[in-house]
């Protein structure tokens, strides 16, 4: 066989092919071509990036405060309520929050809602000193034309907030 024998050449080819493979599959593993994020890790682990047990407060009073404004509302004092919520809430989340208080607005107007929010404890789950995540546990409470008695909710909601210009504002809502 000589060095221009087809079948070496396809040998050749597929090798090449099997170490760009390989190389490809260690730069996707490695976070190649990833847009690098801000690193948050877990508040309890060693390497946390938490820059003070005040900022720990910070974010778990923050978080609190978001909780019980974005999930409390009543009939006839829903656009304070919901104007309230909105000042602890960044740009993007305002806006996904008007979508979803649009229907509640017409609905609670209609049955009398009122809806009110206890926070009754918080865990830090990530933070840095720009961003951070809170499960925020609370007991909403909920009465209406609608209902045959008032309603008690146990609610869980994983909260995100960022850091903006020194204010702790909420970037997500998620309720569990």
């Amino acid at each position: 066989m000589t060095a221009t024998d087809p079948g070496r050449r396809v040998t050749a080819v597929l090798a090449g092919l099997v170490v760009l493979a390989a190389a490809v599959l260690v730069w996707l593993v490695t976070g190649g071509g990833q847009p690098s994020r801000p690193e948050v890790t877990s508040a309890e682990s060693a390497e946390a990036a938490v820059a003070s047990a005040a900022v720990k407060e910070q974010v778990r009073e923050a978080a609190a405060d978001a909780a019980a404004r974005a999930y409390a509302y009543s009939w006839d004092t829903i656009a304070d309520d919901k104007a309230a919520a909105r000042a602890l809430m960044t740009d993007d989340m305002q806006r996904r929050y008007d979508r979803t208080m649009a229907g509640v607005t017409t609905s609670s107007r209609e049955h009398h809602t009122v809806v009110r929010t206890v926070v009754v404890d918080t865990a830090l789950v990530t933070a840095t000193e720009e961003h951070a995540r809170v499960l925020v546990f609370a007991n909403q409470r909920s009465s209406g034309d609608d209902l045959a008695e008032p309603r008690l909710d146990l609610d869980r909601v994983l909260v995100t907030l960022e850091n903006v210009d020194g204010d702790w504002l909420v970037s997500e809502l998620d309720a569990l």
